[in-house]
């Protein structure tokens, strides 16, 4: 285990906390804790993984002015559920369904990532729940729940234990920020 999985796995571990409570400042956390994750996933040639955090380095930076767009305040975020509208959901899981395929193809042909499919899974799932957190669609936590299962599959296999350990935490604090989010008014969006 070395200091960099560490780093990335405590920042990562602050972020979901910050996430359940709806804290504004999960941003930037997550945005610390996706520089570390890249560089440990490039030396395990997790591609489809390193790639996937690039996208959370740049979702840093979209949800944290959507979240500013969407408060009330200067101070956190109202604790607001939005829900999205059915062509959204729609229209955002088809395109994680054929991003999917995309990167199983891509890394299964050109490249030596160990385990293409669970990867790509992993990728694919991730992506459309950041998208959907960014939007404060409450089933986002369903997504990560599903994503964080197979995470925790690759990452053990992959001998990565500090990221085995936090995508433990990240399934049990799913299903914790599912059932607290489900406390808050709905919206739709």
């Amino acid at each position: 285990m070395d200091i960099t999985e560490i780093i990335g796995a405590v920042t990562g571990f602050i972020y979901v906390i910050l996430e359940i409570r709806q804290k504004r400042a999960m941003w930037i956390v997550g945005g610390v804790s996706a520089i570390f994750y890249i560089a440990l996933f490039f030396n395990t040639a997790l591609y489809a993984a390193a790639a996937l955090q690039l996208y959370y380095l740049w979702a840093s930076f979209y949800g944290w002015f959507l979240w500013k767009r969407q408060s009330k305040s200067d101070g956190d975020e109202e604790p607001v559920t939005i829900q999205m509208r059915p062509g959204r959901v729609v229209i955002s899981s088809v395109i994680a369904l054929a991003g999917f395929f995309v990167v199983w193809f891509a890394l299964d042909k050109f490249s030596s990532d160990p385990m293409p499919v669970s990867d790509a899974a992993i990728a694919a799932l991730s992506m459309l729940a950041t998208y959907w957190v960014a939007n404060k669609f409450i089933y986002h936590w369903l997504v990560w729940i599903v994503a964080d299962i197979i995470a925790v599959y690759m990452y053990s296999a992959q001998e990565l234990y500090a990221t085995t350990a936090l995508y433990l935490i990240y399934t049990a604090a799913a299903i914790a920020g599912f059932i607290h989010w489900r406390k808050f008014r709905r919206v739709l969006n």
